[in-house]
């Protein structure tokens, strides 16, 4: 063979383990199982769908998790990719109503909302710490209707 020819091999063959060096190299995300409350007004609030957005601060992108809370208002979280848990740290949590009536464009709802519409957004102010070996979280609301 020829010169060029071996080093551009060597060239590429350096190329391709720095690549598969680089993605073994990546930080492991460590999930603790997380489980918890959602009350509205004091009762427990069946229906919900719950999720923690992780905070980061430092510019790494952590896996967002989520669960829909059962007739009894609990639920345990896990990520879109079906991991059980969360990552530890502060959360931004969104809450969304599934029994919530949504009535045609131009239709008024019979039954008002159980949940401030804010609590669906980042700016809803609810937030949550998760930790190793923490308790189960409760997540108290005040009721949406008057």
């Amino acid at each position: 063979m020829n010169v060029v020819v071996h080093r551009w091999l060597a060239l590429a063959l350096a190329a391709l383990m720095l690549v598969a060096v680089s993605a073994g190299c990546a930080k492991p995300v460590k999930l603790v199982p997380v489980e918890g409350v959602i009350e509205i007004g004091g009762k427990p609030a069946a229906g919900i769908v719950v999720q923690f957005l992780p905070q980061a601060s430092d510019g790494e992108k952590r896996p967002t998790s989520f669960a829909t809370t059962g007739a009894d208002g609990t639920f345990r979280l896990s990520t879109y990719d079906g991991k059980p848990g969360a990552v530890e740290g502060t959360h931004n949590v969104l809450l969304a109503d599934t029994l919530e009536e949504r009535p045609a464009q131009g239709s008024r709802a019979v039954k008002p909302p159980r949940l401030a519409s804010r609590f669906g957004t980042m700016a809803g102010g609810l937030t949550a710490t998760v930790s190793e070996g923490g308790e189960a979280i409760k997540l108290q609301v005040p009721d949406a209707t008057p």
